[in-house]
């Protein structure tokens, strides 16, 4: 007897274990399962999130084609930094989150690719140029060389400061020189001399547009993008060119502060009559080229948003290009 009793106990003590067992099993397959549902759950938040931030995204982008429309319609000669499309708005409370907006017109920058121009005398002009730019924010003046030789074929480097395919197939890693106009302004990171810390001290400044109008042919001439007096910052001023004095760039922008400039002939004057050397393109005192950086933050989801925006004649924009997270 007791031998059996001493087997049933055994038995008893033996199905609690596969018990505890089993039960040790299901849970962890229940927290398994718990788990992976909330990440499914976190996962669809975050993509409808992302979604919605996309579509406010574009919604703040057809909001800025209507404010340049409407400015546009109101005085199509003159871009100035008192219209609408200049106003830095607060952010806008949407549902579940916020829409940060902000347009920069672009022809207040001095274009970098105007290096690349088809015509040799305006390339050689924009590369002067950006020389100035440079000299005026205190950086080594033959980074307009690096520059141009980037932007432009050939297979030899030009002097002082230039750099071809010989030195950046040194590098590491190594890479080839574009011979093509800059996409992004950011590419200036790629070339020759320019450390994260000048392209910080150069961004303010300098932008990449393209040189020709969105949708003209292939085999167009590339033709230099114009500068905007009336929404230049004072060392864009200065590179129009040689002896105009930071005092005298910071003065022309107090006085259009007051009155817009209305035609160049007016900045010019205000500045001692200067003559603007051959091949720079004329100044003016109206844009095409713009760009719309929006932020959007919906819930846990958080999106930036840089779109090129090109207005045309009839004051109609389109938009040419967007990037996410980076110019």
């Amino acid at each position: 007897m007791r031998t059996r009793a001493h087997a049933l106990a055994n038995q008893r003590g033996v199905a609690l274990l596969i018990a505890l067992v089993v039960v040790a099993i299901a849970a962890t397959l229940s927290t398994g399962m718990i788990w992976t549902r909330e990440l499914d759950i976190r996962r669809t938040a975050n993509i409808t999130q992302g979604d919605q931030a996309m579509e406010y995204a574009l919604g703040a982008e057809a909001w800025a084609e209507q404010i340049l429309r409407r400015d546009y319609q109101s005085n199509p000669a003159n871009t100035n930094l008192t219209q609408d499309w200049a106003m830095q708005l607060p952010p806008l409370p949407v549902q579940g989150g916020s829409v940060i907006g902000h347009l920069q017109d672009l022809q207040g920058l001095f274009n970098v690719n105007n290096l690349a121009s088809s015509n040799a005398a305006q390339a050689a002009a924009a590369t002067a140029q950006f020389q100035r730019l440079l000299t005026a924010l205190n950086l080594d003046p033959e980074i307009a060389t690096a520059v141009f030789d980037w932007v432009n074929g050939g297979s030899q480097p030009h002097f002082p400061g230039g750099a071809k395919d010989e030195y950046y197939s040194r590098l590491s890693p190594p890479y080839l020189t574009a011979e093509q106009p800059m996409t992004s302004i950011s590419e200036l990171l790629l070339v020759k001399g320019v450390t994260p810390q000048v392209y910080a001290a150069l961004l303010p400044y300098v932008c990449a547009l393209p040189l020709h109008a969105p949708g003209t042919l292939s085999g167009t001439p590339l033709t230099p993008v114009a500068i905007n007096i009336n929404t230049a910052p004072a060392p864009v001023l200065m590179t129009l060119t040689t002896g105009i004095s930071s005092d005298l760039a910071a003065g022309a922008v107090q006085a259009r502060a007051q009155q817009p400039f209305q035609n160049a002939a007016q900045l010019t004057q205000l500045l001692g009559n200067i003559a603007i050397p051959a091949g720079v393109p004329a100044p003016q005192t109206f844009s095409n080229w713009f760009r719309l950086s929006t932020q959007v933050t919906i819930g846990s989801a958080q999106l930036t948003m840089y779109s090129l925006l090109y207005r045309t004649g009839t004051g109609a924009t389109i938009a040419v290009r967007r990037t996410f997270g980076t110019l």
